[in-house]
């Protein structure tokens, strides 16, 4: 029997060695699940990390276009307010240029336009189909207002036709 003992010890001793072994091999795999699992997330943000230095990148680049887009409109505004500048004062001395050659001669045209309105304003309203018949009605003695409602026109028309005719 000691024979069986010594094989049965033999036979706990291998099963022990082998469960020692395997428990080993498990925790070894665990660690390795995990590691590969840690060096997976790593790689996802590597990835990240690097999408996002791209987009910023990118953000720069169209910043340093605006920025010169900006600049060269800028730079166009300029130009264009220093031709009206320029503009404004050629016209201004052409302006001096006419008011000096023609001397009073524009200043007498004006006069002449000004006066020829007011002369036409004159006629166009005693030339008023109303005019004869607001004399008549106001020697008859009726006022202002009767005037303008037996006529269907304005009051300050009756009145201004009535002091058109005081003047003459």
């Amino acid at each position: 029997m000691p024979q069986m003992e010594i094989v049965t010890v033999m036979i706990l001793f291998v099963i022990s060695v082998v469960a020692i072994v395997v428990v080993i091999g498990l925790i070894f795999m665990k660690d390795k699940s995990e590691s590969n699992y840690n060096l997976m997330m790593i790689d996802q943000q590597i990835k990240v990390e690097k999408e996002l230095k791209e987009r910023i990148d990118e953000a720069d680049q169209m910043l340093k276009e605006l920025n010169q887009f900006s600049s060269y409109i800028q730079s166009e505004l300029e130009k264009k307010h220093k031709e009206l500048l320029f503009l404004y004062q050629l016209i201004e001395e052409k302006e001096k240029k006419l008011a000096i050659s023609n001397g009073g001669e524009l200043q007498d045209y004006l006069s002449d336009i000004k006066e020829k309105k007011e002369e036409l304003e004159v006629h166009n309203i005693l030339n008023n189909k109303y005019y004869n018949s607001i004399i008549e009605l106001y020697k008859s003695g009726k006022d202002t207002a009767s005037i303008a409602k037996e006529l269907n026109i304005g009051k300050g028309e009756v009145e201004l036709i009535l002091g058109l005719a005081r003047t003459r």
